[in-house]
């Protein structure tokens, strides 16, 4: 069996307060590269400040060139499983044999320039689309082997039924959560 699980989200905005630390042109951190742009006399068409020593204080404000477009397609969960057929598990002697993997964000599709456009910093929720140096969601890679070990009891299965009141009374099953019902 197969499983694609797949996210989006259209025409959300992001403020993206990362780029307004990593664009001020103090001189007190370490910069994007689109610093490089900055105003000098010869380029004046620029969103992004002069560099000046921080002794030259000037004020920095939040304006709409740190606003970007949030959209976004992201690959959630993909899981790709195998059930055995009967007659192998009834060779291993087991109730039933699953194996199956999966990978948690397996892409992100988007045009904004941080890490996740659906993070967030602040967890007020009138903060919602403000990011400030977030850290992205992980990928996660899973791989599973799940089997069965006791068969279920029917009315024919006296014998069983019998080995399974055994293991309750010596706690066995009763430890594992199971509980045995009188038919």
């Amino acid at each position: 069996d197969l499983l694609i699980d797949l996210q989006y989200s259209y025409g959300n905005d992001i403020l993206n307060l990362s780029r307004h630390s990593g664009e001020d042109r103090t001189g007190q951190a370490n910069s994007y590269a689109t610093v490089l742009n900055g105003w000098t006399p010869q380029n004046q068409n620029t969103m992004i400040a002069q560099n000046r020593p921080s002794a030259a204080y000037y004020t920095t404000t939040v304006d709409s060139h740190m606003v970007e477009d949030g959209s976004f397609i992201r690959g959630r969960n993909l899981v790709l499983g195998y059930n055995f057929a009967d007659n192998v598990v009834k060779r291993l002697r087991i109730n039933n044999l699953r194996i199956y993997a999966s990978v948690q964000n397996w892409f992100l599709i988007t045009k904004y320039s941080g890490y996740d456009p659906e993070v967030r910093t602040y967890g007020d929720n009138f903060a919602q689309g403000i990011t400030f140096f977030d850290y992205p969601k992980p990928r996660t890679f899973l791989f599973c082997v799940v089997f069965g070990l006791i068969q279920p009891v029917n009315h024919t299965g006296l014998r069983r039924e019998g080995m399974q009141r055994r293991l309750l009374n010596k706690g066995i099953l009763r430890r594992l959560g199971f509980k045995l019902v009188n038919r």
